[in-house]
């Protein structure tokens, strides 16, 4: 939005992005960009936001960065071998015993 201060910048989920454009739409009309976005997160994104939240810090205490645990929780994967690409980007090696119990944290969530 032109002439908006950001006031704070950090990665979010889908589902938290889901969350400030219903708020937004509430308040106006979306912008053009606003409405793909949110189009996009509505027909993709699985988990409600204060589950992706939960999610994210479950995942961040074995030792996974945030960025990369949003988009896990972003993906869902399957998986443990879609799991271990997204934490290819880590500069952590992860046993399989942690990338399994990764894959429990996320099956827990995919099933709400």
């Amino acid at each position: 939005m032109i002439g908006k201060s950001q006031s704070d910048k950090r990665p979010v989920t889908s589902a938290e992005a889901m969350e400030v454009l219903e708020e937004r739409k509430g308040e106006g009309e979306l912008g053009y960009e606003q409405k793909l976005a949110y189009e996009h997160i509505k027909k993709f994104s699985g988990i409600s936001a204060a589950d992706a939240k939960k999610m994210v810090k479950e995942l961040t205490e074995y030792g996974v960065g945030e960025g990369t645990a949003i988009k896990i929780a972003d993906i869902m994967p399957i998986e443990a071998l879609q799991l271990k690409h997204i934490l290819a980007k880590e500069k952590k090696t992860f046993e399989e015993d942690e990338v399994g119990k990764m894959m429990e944290v996320v099956k827990k969530f995919r099933g709400k």
